[in-house]
């Protein structure tokens, strides 16, 4: 079994009921017993099922669906079941017996539903926390109205059908009936939110599955173990590849001015280089390239400002706006310093507030620490012995944060004018080494961030 570096630390923390933290993609339909569904990325619970005689179900038929299915809860017989849809309409199929739906405007979409054990009646569960009850299901209370700090994605049934929990995307419990609650992991940081939840047979617990895979278990509900997948699927990471190798030959374009947030600045430069003309244009490439197929290969949704080292640009006001248009959960611009020959080591550049970027400056500083933290923790390069305090230096004058919406910081990976630094990071492997520990304070970051995105 793999468990991540997430997995260890909720396991280290002691939280009560907490399993291991483990990645997977999707997760299948209907189990025979204590049934779970995830439709479109929802999911459904169901009561436990009776399995069905073989043959003895009704001939398979098609019904359309008018909006985007999100929930599925099967018959006690096991030869039906009912689909809900975002808009709360709810089709059935073999032996599931029509039992109405939702026809007027919601406040909020549907999100999920369970089954009574008898297989007489049904729930509905919106993402405001809303539930309405069909046939013999009875109405236990709800969210709806109340202030909540994520929307409700799914809820599950008490086998006995006296109660239900509903579970919101940062793993809030809220418990109504006779369901007792086991705990919940409200208030601790997950890297992508909560989307199913199912009870056990006796009712005495629960589990909870989150977007990247992770699985928490409350109660008497039992780890079992589950299959490996990445750890940063579904976050966004913006890559800005500092300079460009056409710049030498464009002084027209990237000497033109532009504001970059507090005064003007030139659209772009050409960099610096170590003494034998290795320029920082390429050594940012290089790595840029080595860190996205590390952020892709755990699942990120990876952007580069630039597509080549042979361009021009772009423009620095433009490298900001493409990180927030991509929405990123995180960006990081990669440079080398062009410092004094007596120093060396690497710089984390992060924000200072002035007014467009005062949402993002504190997530940035955390971004910054994390990454200073990862490449110390590497070994791959000293902080820097010349410029900020303990490898982080707060910069005002950079248009690439000051124009950020989103959580981004610059790395100065080394000074190219130091001998030692120079002769190291015209190597590949230590371009890959430190590409790597970067990538490895980025997850750490997602990590502490609830990412429902």
């Amino acid at each position: 079994m793999v468990v991540t570096r997430r997995a260890l630390r909720l396991m280290d923390a002691g939280w009560p009921g907490a399993c291991r933290r483990v990645l997977v993609v999707t997760l299948a339909v209907v189990a025979a017993a204590g049934a779970l569904a995830v439709v479109g990325g929802r999911r459904a619970t169901a009561s436990t099922l009776r399995p069905a005689a073989a043959g003895s179900c009704p001939a398979p038929a098609t019904h359309p669906v008018p909006s985007p299915p999100v929930a599925v809860a099967a018959t006690a017989d096991g030869c039906g079941y009912w689909v809900a849809t975002a808009a709360g309409g709810v089709a059935s199929f073999g032996t599931a017996p029509p039992l109405g739906g939702l026809s007027g405007p919601l406040d909020q979409p549907v999100v999920g539903m369970a089954a009574v054990p008898g297989g007489g009646g049904y729930w509905l569960v919106a993402a405001d926390g809303g539930i309405f009850s069909f046939g013999d299901a009875a109405f236990y209370g709800s969210m709806g109205g109340k202030p909540l700090d994520q929307p409700v994605v799914g809820m599950a049934a008490v086998p006995g059908g006296g109660g239900y929990w509903l579970v919101a995307a940062d793993g809030g419990i809220f418990s109504f009936g006779d369901a007792a609650f086991y705990g919940s992991m409200g208030g601790h940081p997950l890297l992508r939110g909560v989307v199913a939840m199912e009870a056990t047979p006796s009712g005495h617990g629960y589990l909870m599955l989150a977007a990247d895979g992770g699985v928490f278990t409350f109660g008497d509900a039992s780890f079992e173990g589950t299959a490996p997948g990445p750890v940063l699927a579904g976050t966004r990471v913006t890559i800005d590849p500092g300079h460009n190798g056409g710049n030498f030959a464009a002084p027209g374009i990237i000497d033109q001015l532009v504001w970059n947030g507090r005064s003007f600045e030139t659209c772009d430069t050409t960099g610096t280089a170590t003494d034998t003309g290795y320029t920082e244009a390429e050594f940012n490439w290089n790595v840029a390239r080595y860190l996205q197929a590390d952020l892709e290969a755990e699942g990120a949704d990876v952007l580069l400002t630039r597509s080549s080292n042979s361009g021009v640009g772009p423009c620095v006001t433009q490298r900001a706006a493409i990180g927030n248009a991509f929405d990123s959960d995180a960006a990081v611009s990669i440079h080398a310093d062009g410092g004094p020959p007596y120093g060396r080591g690497f710089t984390v550049l992060e924000p200072v507030a002035d007014g467009v970027n005062d949402a993002i400056v504190g997530p940035s500083a955390v971004l910054g620490s994390s990454i200073r933290d990862a490449i110390v923790a590497s070994g791959v390069e000293p902080v820097s012995t010349y410029d900020g305090v303990d490898g982080i230096q707060p910069r005002n004058d950079l248009a690439g944060t000051n124009l950020s919406t989103v959580p981004k910081v610059f790395v100065e990976c080394a000074n190219m004018r130091n001998a030692l630094d120079a002769s190291l990071l015209v190597q590949p492997s230590w371009q890959q080494a430190m590409a790597r520990a970067i990538a490895s304070g980025i997850t750490a970051f997602l990590a502490t961030r609830s990412a429902v995105h």
